[in-house]
């Protein structure tokens, strides 16, 4: 069976790093840092069960696969309740990089909040940490 520990390993990284660039107001980077954190922490969940992940940056693909193979609608029930906030992770994946795009201080505070409330869902569902 394949390893994805890697992908754990990274979305750790990402997450410290996010820290690290909202301290030094690097707020773009801090949103991609978050979104990358969590994209690969699904991709992470997914494989261990399935032996692959799904090539998607989509949180609607990734979290509704993750519901699935976790039997777990509460996700997605999470996902639908927080649409606006996957969005934002969304449009910094994309925007951080290749748009004029500002992500705010505030931003990136609300973002980590729903970030942890998400982490402590997954926590909770299926007893894993990032």
């Amino acid at each position: 069976m394949k390893t994805f520990s890697f992908l754990k390993e990274r979305a750790r990284e990402f997450w410290e790093r996010g820290f690290e660039d909202l301290e030094k107001k690097r707020f773009n980077l801090a949103a991609f840092d978050f979104e990358q954190a969590i994209q690969l922490f699904i991709k992470y969940l997914i494989g261990l069960k399935v032996g692959d992940w799904p090539k998607t940056h989509y949180f609607y693909e990734l979290i509704k696969e993750l519901a699935d193979v976790y039997d777990c609608e509460e996700f997605l029930k999470f996902y639908k309740e927080n649409e606006i906030f996957f969005s934002d992770l969304e449009d910094a994946y994309f925007t951080s990089r290749y748009f004029d795009k500002k992500f705010s201080e505030n931003l990136i505070k609300s973002i980590i909040k729903n970030c942890e409330e998400f982490l402590n869902l997954i926590k909770k569902l299926i007893g894993e940490s990032l």
